[in-house]
């Protein structure tokens, strides 16, 4: 194959991989960000709605373990991705009917979550091990930092699009809060109807994404290998080792994040009192900022590395939480959202790179499954804590301030592993299926890399 014609293929595949990224992130803005708000409208409790995210989460997790051997059995990981894409299509139709309906047992809401989860954590090990063979490691940093503008954009757009939805909703309910707007005794509710559309828009768009993982190429012979790694293995490779460092600082930074994490969405709306307008323009002004830092990190990293990236990022995560304890004014709020949109951008480009450099690619999608099940663990054990925390603390907003400075000062000890973690910028392993001159190519393509969950803590 001539220079030219990989220099086309090349473009044609990070040009169908911003799509797929640009679609995914519409349905993460549309739907996924308003799951606890769902949750919160059919009338369950605010620490109650924390854990219908993260039990779920858990059981996707473990779902998801099927992967390395969906990806061997399938001999491909574009085909298991769009596998996990139809899946996760299917996993709306639960959650639309029972919007529509007005209510939904809680097992079918977390049988719904846990699929939509295992079919996105699913996906990830092996989509990166797919990228991680088709795009050479000297453009990655630049690619996905400016590829990432866009998905952000896209998310935000979908945010947008479902905030008006449920703004209206609410104004013809004349509901003053989210959880206001149940469905008493079959009266019809527009909030509730609003969730359905915005649940099927993400349907919709999942399913447009489709066809763009179709159009890249599969993987260049020799390219990607798949060896499996099992989750012992993993758990006792020496704590020098290549990957080892990086994981058990992302376990337990990830930890430290969920004591608070899942319980910003009941504080804003449940405490606080904030109107779906105003939960909406929050949470705009996080992928705003998101969507603006994150081609400016990238180029930083291409620069000074990821792990540069990472550690900046990862103290500003640190001291965001403890500002969350300030006084709930709305202003304040706002400013926050804006610090953690920057802070987040920086930390998920970060990891994303040090993932995809340091793991070797035939052992990559065996160990980031189980990484995402250790991951979904500390997730499990943080927003347990944090739920018991806020319930013995009172459940007020003095409670919520002392869980946010609990949170803060956890991550602070978290980040003593950083010292740990090794600043590689590229495998050679990478670079032996591209032809050097290929980083030359233009990179007019931009979109986000979007691995679950979205945090805004």
């Amino acid at each position: 194959m001539s220079v030219n014609t990989r220099s086309r293929k090349l473009r044609k595949d990070l040009a169908a991989s911003t799509g797929d990224g640009a679609t995914y992130s519409f349905m993460v803005g549309v739907s996924e960000m308003y799951f606890i708000p769902f949750v919160l409208a059919l009338g369950v409790g605010e620490v109650s709605a924390g854990l219908f995210f993260t039990i779920p989460y858990l059981c996707g997790s473990v779902l998801q373990l099927l992967a390395p051997w969906g990806v061997s059995f399938l001999k491909s990981p574009r085909k298991w991705v769009l596998c996990c894409a139809i899946v996760q299509c299917i996993s709306f139709i639960p959650l639309i009917d029972g919007a529509i309906r007005g209510a939904l047992p809680a097992w079918v809401i977390f049988a719904s979550f846990a699929l939509y989860w295992g079919a996105a954590i699913g996906a990830g090990p092996a989509w990166a091990a797919w990228v991680a063979a088709l795009i050479p490691s000297n453009i990655r940093p630049k690619y996905f930092g400016r590829r990432s503008r866009i998905c952000q954009l896209m998310t935000l757009t979908g945010l947008s699009v479902a905030g008006a939805f449920l703004f209206f909703g609410e104004h013809f309910d004349g509901a003053k809060n989210i959880d206001q707007a149940t469905k008493v005794a079959g009266e019809f509710s527009w909030q509730l109807a609003a969730f359905a559309f915005i649940f099927f828009l993400g349907l919709l768009s999942r399913g447009a994404s489709i066809p763009y993982l179709v159009r890249q190429s599969e993987p260049p012979s020799g390219a990607w290998k798949h060896a499996p790694v099992p989750l012992r293995t993993l758990l006792i490779r020496p704590l020098m080792g290549q990957e080892r460092p990086l994981l058990v600082f992302m376990l337990f930074f990830q930890l430290a994040i969920q004591i608070s994490s899942p319980f910003v969405a009941s504080y804003l709306i449940g405490e606080i009192g904030f109107s779906n307008a105003t939960y909406f323009a929050a949470a705009a002004i996080l992928f705003a900022t998101k969507s603006i830092a994150v081609s400016i990190f990238g180029s930083i990293a291409s620069r000074r590395g990821p792990r540069f990236v990472l550690v900046l990022s990862a103290g500003f995560l640190t001291a965001h939480a403890a500002l969350f304890a300030l006084p709930p004014e709305t202003s304040t709020i706002f400013i926050l959202m804006a610090l953690s949109g920057i802070c987040w951008a920086g930390y998920e480009i970060a990891t994303f790179l040090l993932l995809l450099d340091i793991s070797k690619p035939e052992e990559r999608t065996s160990i980031l499954t189980s990484f995402n099940l250790l991951n979904a663990l500390a997730l499990v054990i943080g927003s347990l804590a944090g739920g018991s925390l806020l319930h013995w603390l009172g459940d007020d907003r003095t409670a919520y301030a002392l869980l946010f400075l609990i949170s803060a000062g956890a991550r602070f000890a978290a980040l003593f592993l950083l010292r740990y973690v090794p600043d590689k910028r590229g495998l050679e392993s990478d670079h032996s299926s591209h032809p050097s001159n290929l980083q030359e190519i233009s990179m007019e393509e931009d979109g986000s890399f979007n691995r679950p969950p979205e945090s805004i803590l």
